[in-house]
């Protein structure tokens, strides 16, 4: 037992920032979808979509160019722009497909939780790793995979 709790703090440790930008991300699309199907009630699904994620990408820069980044500067705030918008674009697709050619114009829950799950996730990676080549986080003396 004891060598198993100490792989996971040596994981834990190595993957530091990857894991506070999971939990991090976590609690942002907890406001991106509650956000996103409010909106839903007043306009169409792409663009109530967008709402949540603006709202999303507000709250996630802040906490994560403070706690995973270690950057709080127009660099890091430009790359994080610009990776922003090549997601949302992803996102948007995503939610497009699904929502038109999936669902076949769908607005039930399933379709929603389908094309919305579908829309965190794999633009979740995608920025992920952008944000890390273009703006890695600041060393302090622990290797970051």
């Amino acid at each position: 037992m004891k060598k198993m709790i100490d792989f996971l703090k040596t994981q834990v440790r190595l993957h530091k920032s990857f894991i506070l930008y999971g939990i991090i991300s976590v609690f942002v699309t907890l406001i991106d979808v509650a956000t996103c199907r409010v909106c839903e009630i007043w306009m169409p699904s792409v663009a109530a979509n967008t709402v949540g994620v603006v709202t999303g990408f507000i709250t996630q820069y802040f906490l994560t160019a403070r706690h995973v980044y270690n950057k709080n500067n127009i660099k890091s705030f430009v790359v994080f722009l610009w990776t922003f918008f090549v997601g949302l674009i992803f996102a948007n697709l995503i939610v497009y497909i699904f929502r038109t050619f999936v669902f076949h114009g769908s607005d039930g829950t399933l379709a929603f939780l389908v094309s919305k799950g579908f829309s965190i996730v794999l633009p979740f990676f995608l920025m992920y790793f952008l944000r890390k080549k273009f703006m890695p986080a600041a060393h302090n003396g622990e290797e970051e995979h």
